[in-house]
């Protein structure tokens, strides 16, 4: 309590909200920026990249703080970035929310060694607004501008004012991490920050080829019958290729909304009345295609029909349909004292999970929970004798 009165009242002097900055897109450049990456043991880092504006989503800025300087490093420029990722690999990476920028890397082929995200030290303090532009007004009390959020930074040259938004993005780091670290510490997760950055990394190393195969089924078809599947498959490839083939992202070519809406007015035989119209806009020999596929997939036998999916899983019911209201009160109960989010500490699928485990040893408890270690020391020991509770009543 007095920890936060006095960081209502007193805030920390404001960190420097500039530092002298370098575009970097030659070789001598990438020189001297991997020459203070070298001679720094942390780095801070982000990066912008182009997905809301191009179908094949590229890498297309990282912004390095290292040595007092920004390096404004540009990978569409004619420079072998390679040796940038090799003077990284051993760093510890200081980002906010970098869940992103580790799966952009991961395309790179490109794991780092460590990382510590704010974003993540925010929630596991109990930040409510645990955005960046959130904590640096929280903190410092500034302002920062967010105008660079949906720019496309594949665009050269890129304006001054874009410039100058992106080197911003890493000027508040030092002193964000530094008082993220000690509150940290003062509260005793420190550690469990670690594990949890651990654990991002490790999940954004992962590709499900399934995820890919099942692309398609895109959200709002899980209600489609056979036959609209097949006209939304066709209909979904044929616009994935336009967007493929003019890189543009797929939302630009054609809305997933029109496509469900061809889908539902499918029925199980015959052909539609009246199909909806396709935006004039269109070129026409796309419009062509995507009309002459609807009706081809019209004419498909139903051997050839996408399968539904299988119906998910019912859970098993807990034991006791009173041992999970037990559960869910004691993971609230923790989450009270630690002041953060309760799905933090145990979503409810875990918790689901774990309560139709059985509980028959600490093993099955943790092959079904899944945990990180700072979970299952709060919560392994009260929930199992929460579920004793009612093994001794059978």
């Amino acid at each position: 309590m007095i920890t936060r009165i006095f960081s209502r009242f007193f805030k920390p002097a404001a960190p420097a909200t500039r530092y002298p900055s370098e575009w970097v897109d030659t070789p001598a450049a990438l020189d001297r920026a991997i020459r203070a990456i070298k001679a720094s043991s942390l780095v801070y880092f982000d990066l912008e990249a182009d997905s809301m504006h191009h179908y094949h989503a590229k890498i297309c800025l990282m912004q390095i703080l290292a040595k007092g300087r920004c390096w404004l490093i540009d990978p569409l420029a004619k420079i072998d970035v390679k040796p940038l990722y090799i003077a990284l690999r051993n760093k510890t990476l200081i980002g906010h929310g970098l869940d992103y920028d580790m799966r952009m890397l991961r395309q790179q082929n490109f794991k780092p060694a460590a990382i510590f995200d704010t974003m993540l030290a925010a929630q596991l303090l109990g930040r409510s607004a645990f955005g960046l532009a959130a904590l640096i007004q929280h903190h410092f009390d500034i302002t920062i501008p967010k105008e660079g959020q949906k720019a496309d930074w594949s665009r050269r040259p890129l304006t001054q004012d874009l410039v100058d938004y992106a080197a911003q993005d890493t000027f508040y780091l030092p002193a964000l991490h530094g008082i993220l670290t000690r509150e940290l510490e003062a509260k005793g997760r420190l550690d469990w920050h670690r594990e949890s950055c651990d654990t991002l990394i490790r999940a954004t190393q992962r590709v499900k080829e399934n995820d890919r195969e099942e692309a398609w089924r895109i959200t709002g078809s899980s209600r489609f019958r056979p036959r609209q599947l097949a006209v939304l498959k066709a209909m979904w490839e044929v616009r994935e290729a336009a967007a493929s083939e003019r890189d543009l992202p797929s939302f630009k070519v054609l809305p997933a909304d029109l496509l469900l809406r061809f889908a539902e007015g499918v029925a199980d035989e015959g052909f539609p009345e009246e199909p909806p119209r396709l935006p004039s806009r269109l070129n026409p020999q796309l419009r062509d295609r995507l009309l002459d596929v609807y009706e081809d997939a019209l004419d498909l036998p139903p051997t050839a029909w996408p399968g539904l999916l299988p119906p998910p899983k019912r859970a098993p019911r807990a034991p006791h349909p009173e041992l999970l209201i037990d559960m869910r009160e004691i993971r609230d109960g923790i989450a009270a004292r630690l002041e953060i989010d309760p799905s933090l500490l145990s979503p409810k699928a875990v918790m689901m999970s774990v309560a139709t485990s059985g509980f028959t040893s600490p093993e099955t408890v943790r092959e079904a929970a899944q945990w990180m270690k700072w979970q299952e020391n709060l919560l392994l020991e009260p929930w199992t004798k929460a579920a004793e509770k009612y093994r001794r009543k059978r």
